[in-house]
């Protein structure tokens, strides 16, 4: 009795921390200037969006929002294709080379990306792909491949071969075995794998301060750093633009969380 208890107080605690920052810069974005003297945790008195109005306007969120939500979605696409294309492969296909690029994808979760950042800032830069939306997404997609590919043969490992084999001795080909028999039961491990590349994308900074120097092309992760100079700190307009970024993978989140959490459990993260 007394351990349920227990168990629910630090899961409390536990709860509230990790909601108090959000709370807190909710709080602080809907804040007048003139309230901005009360303590962080005081609710504000009177309401206004007009942080929301000129992050938007002003400092040029809308154009921030557009340019990262092309890139994340576009990321979260193409990567289910590919990874569930190449792990379909690995489990269901007999080839030449089979463990020679298994061995390639796994030497690829073992390589930190701060350690190849600037390699890959020379390679895109090279192709002219600088300030493009298609420079980041490919410099995404090569980073990230390697854990998806993992995950979609983790849940294709657990899909009864007999149901391989049937399709085949029907005479479908390969390519509508993946498209009409395997991918239709893999939806878990779909959704799981476009909102994890979706969020990855979403947030990232570091390679969006790299390859994305020119101002119209920033996304919304580095267009807060315009908040923030080196003696100044525009904590309202910080706090609108966290909000502003924060909502869309708060949605979706929410929207996909029961098949997000059937993938995880079902075997998309083993």
């Amino acid at each position: 009795m007394y351990g349920r208890w227990l168990l629910l107080f630090v899961l409390g605690v536990i709860a509230v921390l990790m909601a108090a920052p959000l709370i807190l810069t909710v709080f602080t974005s809907l804040k007048p200037t003139t309230e901005l003297v009360n303590p962080a945790w005081y609710p504000p008195i009177s309401v206004t969006f007009e942080h929301y109005i000129r992050v938007w306007t002003e400092g040029g969120f809308s154009g921030y929002f557009y340019n990262t939500l092309i890139i994340s979605v576009v990321d979260a696409a193409v990567m289910v294709v590919i990874a569930s294309l190449a792990a379909y492969a690995l489990v269901f296909m007999d080839f030449r080379g089979k463990m020679v690029l298994q061995i390639i994808f796994l030497i690829g979760l073992m390589i930190p990306v701060t350690a190849i950042v600037l390699p890959l800032f020379q390679i895109v830069r090279s192709f002219g792909l600088l300030n493009t939306h298609f420079g980041v997404i490919v410099a995404d997609l090569a980073l990230a491949v390697s854990v998806f590919v993992f995950m979609f043969t983790s849940y294709f490992v657990g899909v009864p071969k007999a149901l391989h084999e049937a399709a085949r001795i029907d005479g479908a080909t390969e390519f509508q075995i993946y498209r009409r028999v395997i991918m239709p039961i893999a939806m878990p491990a779909v959704v799981t794998t476009a909102l994890l590349e979706f969020l990855w994308s979403w947030n990232d900074l570091l390679l969006r301060l790299l390859l994305l120097t020119q101002d119209e092309m920033r996304t919304l992760s580095v267009g807060l750093l315009n908040f923030q100079g080196t003696m100044t700190r525009d904590v309202t307009g910080l706090s609108s633009g966290t909000v502003i970024m924060a909502i869309p993978v708060v949605l979706l989140f929410l929207f996909f969380q029961r098949h997000f959490v059937r993938g995880m459990t079902a075997g998309a993260v083993k």
